[in-house]
């Protein structure tokens, strides 16, 4: 399988309007985004074989997406053909699409893979983000899938830098997975949003993740307990969060945010404190986007680094990025450093 063949979560979906086209990036590769006049969204190549006008710049007309240069119509199987010369029949790329969560996704027509489970726990919707990480796959996958970084960027999901030697880490991994499990005393908050959590001084932050390759996204756990473990903070988060190229030094994050409350109430009081944790996740977010920025470098070949003992997980991730995601064999090894041709 190649990075095209998984599941990707390209577009919210209420933002697919009707009689409107948007062009989406995958990989390097251009996909035109429409709705058909039934309602269904479909995807095709966004480069017009005619002439290579991008067909997200034309418009839809009933279930054909129309080309704004010569009027060359391609229907959501692809096929196409010309107003000028009714007799010259064409074809393009077409893609599988599908709606869930709010969002539309796509994968090529000719694979198979498992679709993601996403909350099958039934925790309450926070809603869904999409953020745009100015580095390639690997050091964006870096950046959010390790603790270490949380005592000097983050302000609410982490440890504080003076007791991060406290802290405990734990690996887990499968041919197709890799989990981290972090515990240590929780980073000092600000009064009134530790009173709303209900986390007292001295807890511990919990922090347990697991990665998945097809596609690349990571399913985040956060809950506070007291040393003991006997009590557990009133709010426990969990996130699942996509990352896909959008080419060599972009990558695309697509967060979807959920959590489960012990308060009173049938949303245990989730729904009126919606907005406050959805800034708040926003924040972190964009803290972590914010350090990617200033990069030093964005090679992805880790040779040569001094990591530390969270940074265990840098080389498992990598590995299943090239064998799972990107379906690069064993035999083509000797190149990884971690640049492949995106379309793959």
């Amino acid at each position: 399988m190649g990075m095209l063949d998984h599941w990707h979560p390209v577009h919210p979906s209420r933002d697919l309007k009707a009689g409107a086209a948007v062009g989406v990036q995958i990989a390097g590769r251009l996909i035109c985004l429409y709705r058909t006049a039934s309602g269904q969204a479909a995807a095709v190549d966004d480069v017009c074989p005619h002439r290579r006008l991008k067909l997200s710049y034309g418009k839809v007309v009933g279930d054909r997406i129309e080309c704004k240069y010569h009027g060359w119509k391609f229907d959501p199987c692809g096929n196409g053909e010309s107003a000028s010369t009714p007799k010259m029949t064409t074809c393009t790329e077409a893609f599988d699409t599908r709606e869930e969560h709010g969002y539309v996704w796509l994968k090529t027509k000719a694979s198979n893979p498992v679709f993601p489970e996403i909350n099958k726990d039934n925790f309450y919707s926070l809603g869904t983000f999409r953020h745009e990480c100015p580095a390639p796959l690997e050091l964006t996958l870096d950046n959010f899938n390790e603790i270490e970084h949380s005592g000097t960027v983050h302000d609410t999901f982490g440890y504080d830098l003076d007791r991060m030697h406290e802290v405990r880490v734990r690996f887990e991994s499968t041919d197709e997975s890799v989990r981290v499990i972090n515990v240590g005393p929780t980073k000092r908050l600000f009064r009134p949003f530790a009173w709303l959590l209900g986390i007292h001084d001295g807890d511990l932050f919990h922090d347990d993740w697991t990665t998945r390759f097809s596609p690349v996204y990571s399913v985040f756990d956060h809950w506070w307990t007291s040393p003991d473990g006997g009590r557990e903070s009133r709010i426990r988060w969990r996130l699942y969060i996509f990352f896909y190229p959008i080419d060599e030094l972009r990558t695309a994050v697509v967060s979807f945010v959920y959590g489960k409350s012990k308060y009173p109430g049938p949303t245990g009081g989730l729904r009126l404190a919606k907005p406050l944790f959805r800034m708040e996740v926003d924040r972190e977010i964009q803290q972590d986007i914010n350090m990617l920025r200033h990069m030093g470098s964005l090679e992805t070949d880790i040779e040569g680094l001094k990591l530390s003992r969270f940074d265990k997980v840098l080389g498992l991730t990598r590995e299943r990025i090239d064998r799972i995601y990107r379906g690069i064999t064993p035999a083509a090894q000797p190149q990884a450093n971690g640049r492949y041709p995106l379309i793959a």
